[in-house]
């Protein structure tokens, strides 16, 4: 194993938390696409908007890492979030008519290039040569950007639908097909975990609001408290899975992996874009148990909640596995158990299922809070490679 590297703790600027506000808001308006349209179609254009405001977003951090704040990033960031401002207002009408979603698309635009930019300035890929300092991930994405142009422009339907599907998967891909571009890129292990859990902070916040807000507005009647004490609950085990033992793992990952960038990519980029859509469809499932806790689910977004909860607890399995080659087997056993729930939702009142999906988490918090204060180790799925 290699040692840690011992690092001052760099903390995120306040110019980099201004612009995180953006991202509460960016991360509302994406949401109401799946409430407002009560549909597995809304669900996967919310997923499409949350992937181009989280790359969008990792972006920018990436950009400014390392970076001493100064007036001129605090300028660039601004410039950043005023993108981000536009493209989180257009949200909503992104797959409707033309003008909002060239809006967006336009301001996305402007951010990608921004940021080619900056990256380019810094030189941040120059140590493996210059044909690389030009093609990086960084341009892979202004690609994927004129993409969404073209699919502004181009009839709403289908048609758009998948000009965005190639756009985000394009983005993904640049940093997997251009791996060897990040190994050069200095990554310090103190600002980035920082930065990504604040993300995961801002998906949980969105649980909360949106609760919040529709038990505000309606007159609930005991099973709806209930309801909304359970997803306050469930909030709560959420936050624990990650901010308990995970957001440790992560940094000393960081601290100990002989290339960041892997790291980086598969755990923060790659890894943390899932918590954070597992989280906003919790948000979203929430929502509607908290109208009909009686009822059984019908639509898209009764099984959403179920759905979310298992993606984020799967997730862990998939970082862990790539930071220390074994996942856990209480968040597997717990993920299948979830799982299970997700199918059997429309079989039960949400009720009952916020209520066992709540049990499961907290089930798992406790087991894991025993496993580690009596000293006992973790069990793995498999001890290979495993450091």
């Amino acid at each position: 194993m290699t040692e840690p590297r011992h690092e001052a703790h760099e903390r995120a600027s306040w110019a980099e938390l201004f612009f995180d506000l953006v991202l509460v808001f960016a991360v509302t308006q994406a949401a109401h696409v799946a409430v407002a349209g009560q549909n597995w179609g809304a669900v996967g254009q919310t997923v499409l908007l949350l992937a181009v405001m989280w790359w969008s977003w990792v972006g920018t951090t990436l950009s400014v890492h390392g970076v001493e704040d100064s007036n001129r990033q605090r300028i660039f960031l601004f410039a950043c979030g005023l993108c981000m401002f536009v493209i989180a207002i257009a949200a909503p009408h992104a797959f409707i008519g033309h003008a909002l979603p060239l809006m967006l698309a336009g301001a996305h635009l402007v951010l990608r290039l921004l940021l080619w930019a900056e990256m380019q300035r810094k030189r941040a890929f120059s140590q493996t040569g210059a044909f690389t300092n030009w093609v990086n991930p960084f341009t892979v994405t202004v690609v994927a950007a004129v993409i969404l142009v073209v699919a502004a422009i181009a009839p709403a339907g289908a048609a758009r639908n998948a000009l965005w599907i190639v756009a985000v998967v394009l983005a993904f891909g640049g940093p997997a097909l251009l791996a060897r571009r990040l190994e050069s890129v200095q990554f310090g292990a103190t600002h980035l975990p920082e930065r990504f859990a604040t993300f995961v902070i801002i998906a949980l916040g969105e649980t909360v609001a949106s609760v919040g807000s529709e038990a505000a507005e309606a007159h609930l009647g005991v099973l709806s408290w209930v309801a909304v004490v359970l997803i306050f609950v469930l909030g709560c085990g959420l936050w624990w899975l990650y901010f308990a033992y995970g957001f440790s793992a992560v940094e000393h990952s960081l601290r100990t992996n002989q290339v960041r960038g892997a790291v980086v990519r598969d755990v923060l980029s790659y890894g943390h874009v899932l918590l954070v859509i597992g989280l906003v469809l919790v948000a979203v499932g929430a929502r509607t148990m908290v109208e009909h806790p009686t009822e059984t689910a019908h639509g898209a977004n009764g099984y959403l909640l179920p759905m979310g909860a298992t993606l984020y607890v799967s997730t862990f399995l998939f970082t862990r596995w790539r930071m220390f080659g074994a996942a856990t087997v209480g968040r597997f056993v717990a993920a299948v158990v979830l799982a299970i729930l997700t199918v059997a939702s429309p079989l039960l009142p949400e009720i009952a299922t916020l209520s066992a999906v709540t049990a499961v988490l907290v089930g798992l918090n406790v087991w894991e809070y025993w496993v580690v204060s009596t000293g006992r180790p973790l069990l793995l799925m498999s001890r290979a490679g495993s450091r």
